[in-house]
């Protein structure tokens, strides 16, 4: 018996040195909420529908939702826009698109393809930022757009900014162009 107590107590001390609490797993879920999304949806589409016509729909590969960041992240975005006779207005397409869900700030890169069919022409781009306040469209300083009408005609540079309030479309450098004039019969 008295062999038994100091052997008891030696794995006791044993099992308690070897068991230590490890906080470190903790402290990383605690520092990472902001990298981790709430959800993700696959096959994603958003339609805004008023006055029973719809005016947007949106659609997306892959969505993601960060509430601690306030953006939902988005790949393999499509977008079209309505008029309210139920007309296309606008068609978009990228590879990525980046909804800040306060400010509906949104930076849209890869691949960037908008057309309108009631102007027949296109912007392309690899990154661009909509900006709601103000309702602007920009591109980074050194980013090229290409703005091009399905005639042929067509216009691109870098340091691009669209405002489309006061329906303005600038360049501030490298800027070249083309245009087709058709003949009168």
């Amino acid at each position: 018996m008295n062999l038994l107590k100091p052997l008891g107590l030696g794995l006791a001390l044993i099992l308690v040195v070897s068991c230590s609490l490890d906080y470190e797993q903790a402290r990383m879920a605690e520092s990472i909420p902001g990298q981790i999304p709430e959800t993700i949806l696959f096959d994603f589409t958003h339609t805004v529908v008023s006055g029973g016509r719809i005016w947007v729909v949106l659609e997306a590969e892959r969505a993601e939702t960060y509430s601690e960041r306030k953006e939902i992240v988005l790949q393999g975005v499509s977008f079209r826009e309505y008029d309210e006779q139920g007309n296309l207005l606008t068609e978009a397409q990228a590879e990525r698109a980046v909804f800040n869900t306060d400010s509906e700030d949104a930076t849209v890169s890869g691949a960037i393809v908008i057309y309108s069919p009631e102007e027949k022409a296109s912007l392309q781009a690899g990154r661009l930022s909509w900006i709601r306040e103000g309702r602007r469209l920009v591109a980074d300083d050194g980013q090229a757009v290409r703005l091009q009408k399905d005639d042929g005609s067509f216009v691109e540079g870098r340091g691009f900014s669209a405002d489309f309030r006061r329906k303005k479309l600038e360049f501030s450098s490298r800027v070249r162009g083309s245009y087709v004039r058709e003949e009168e019969k």
